[in-house]
């Protein structure tokens, strides 16, 4: 058997609230293992890759702008963790979300990567009706920060495999 390398992916995520409404980014996605479609829509909040050199803040800082506009001058500490283990593809997702304490400036989607294609503001209610169809591992996290849920020690884990049809099977740790 060859030996893989595991692609280990480091992202950040921004909890951006306005009065008592949550912001959410739309991201077309291309197929990946997101949701396992090709061009389908789901609802994150802002957030990305952090390239090299940067740190977690930094990266959210810039992502932040580029696909909604919004600059955040403070983030809180760290809300929660995410980790994602694609066992059958060799790749392990961790995610650092942070919140937006304080942050100027209006909407305006202009995604460099062509990714986010809309960004608005949703009530409680609504944020759990556009994050149905996210992934797990985005939608559970986010709807426990809404409901003042996040763990003791503020991780969230999941193991990803497929079925024989190449359908994701998620399990919470």
């Amino acid at each position: 058997m060859k030996n893989q390398s595991i692609r280990n992916w480091s992202v950040v995520g921004g909890l951006i609230r306005k009065d008592s409404d949550i912001l959410l980014v739309a991201n077309r996605r291309r197929g990946n293992l997101h949701i396992g479609k090709r061009g389908g829509i789901d609802w994150t909040p802002p957030g990305g890759v952090i390239d090299q050199g940067e740190s977690a803040v930094e990266a959210l800082t810039r992502e932040v702008h580029e696909e909604t506009g919004l600059k955040v001058l403070t983030w809180s500490e760290l809300v929660y963790g995410v980790s994602v283990n694609f066992v059958e593809h060799n790749m392990f997702l961790q995610v650092e979300v942070f919140e937006a304490i304080e942050w100027t400036g209006s909407l305006v989607v202009d995604d460099p990567d062509g990714i986010v294609e809309d960004a608005k503001f949703f009530s409680e209610k609504a944020c759990g009706a556009r994050l149905e169809n996210s992934p797990v591992w985005v939608r559970e996290p986010v709807l426990a920060y809404l409901k003042e849920g996040i763990p003791s020690e503020k991780k969230f884990s999941y193991i990803v495999a497929s079925d024989k049809a190449g359908n994701l099977i998620v399990e919470g740790k």
